[in-house]
């Protein structure tokens, strides 16, 4: 196990690593960030996935995956989604921790070079032309839906692409400077690669940009009016081919295992440091 202080900081999802947890409050409030203690962990077997036994979870971050394919069907789904959530939950941290970043920013009288090139970065990584834009694309959405999505595209932890790439959504790859592994199968004659992610967590960060900046206008509409994951679900007919059949799936996955029970989990308390 190895533990890592994780800082968001003005490198828009870049992750500063330390040894030390100490955060000096004292010289400019302003600047002061939150910080998450992940824990990272390998995984050899699905025996080494902690269970998740309670509301406050442990940000647990699997740095390898291994295939959930040999367990039975119950212990499997609740593998799954003990290895799955605590990545979720940091990816979602951090990407509200930018938020909140962003808003105080925008608050000062005087914005500072880092402050600009902090928001610049953010711009950029988020396709966004202006603040309003920016900090729509900045919100997230409850973490049942991600776990539903995640479970389908990843035949729960079976595909090759989770367990080669740690890709659980199979998001595609357009660029060749990027870590990726080619699909089995083509796609209109043409060879089809996979995004190759280092850890859990670095993948739901893509998919959450990917949904923040892809064709799905009208999902992120939908998350600034509401956060009922059954009506957001609605909005994500086109995020597959399978169109409402697609969204009938999602839904069904979300109902029928309870994951919106997830959606009142959070990081334990312990592992963020809050500013003063």
């Amino acid at each position: 196990m190895k533990i890592r202080a994780v800082y968001f900081l003005v490198l828009f999802n870049v992750i500063f690593l330390s040894v030390s947890c100490n955060v000096n409050h004292g010289e400019d409030d302003a600047n002061c960030v939150e910080y998450i203690t992940v824990v990272n962990e390998k995984l050899k077997t699905p025996a080494d996935i902690k269970p998740i036994k309670g509301p406050q979870v442990i940000p647990y971050v699997y740095t390898t995956a291994v295939s959930l394919k040999s367990l039975p069907v119950t212990t499997k789904k609740q593998k799954f989604f003990d290895m799955m959530l605590p990545a979720i939950m940091v990816a979602k941290k951090e990407i509200d921790i930018n938020k909140k970043k962003f808003e105080d920013i925008l608050k000062k009288k005087e914005i500072s070079h880092d402050d600009s090139l902090f928001i610049k970065k953010l711009m950029t990584k988020y396709k966004a032309n202006n603040n309003e834009m920016l900090t729509s694309r900045l919100t997230t959405f409850p973490v049942s839906i991600v776990l539903a999505q995640a479970a389908i595209e990843s035949a729960w932890g079976t595909s090759r692409f989770f367990v080669e790439a740690e890709n659980p959504f199979g998001l595609w790859s357009f660029n060749t400077d990027e870590e990726r592994i080619a699909a089995s199968s083509t796609r209109n004659g043409t060879k089809v690669y996979l995004r190759k992610f280092n850890d859990l967590e670095q993948s739901i960060d893509a998919y959450f940009t990917t949904l923040a900046t892809g064709p799905f206008r009208d999902f992120r509409q939908a998350k600034l009016e509401t956060q009922d994951p059954y009506k957001l679900v609605e909005h994500l007919i086109d995020y597959s081919e399978r169109r409402e059949k697609y969204v009938e799936e999602v839904t069904s996955v979300i109902r029928t295992n309870d994951l919106t029970k997830y959606d009142s989990y959070f990081i334990a308390p312990e592992y963020i440091e809050e500013c003063k």
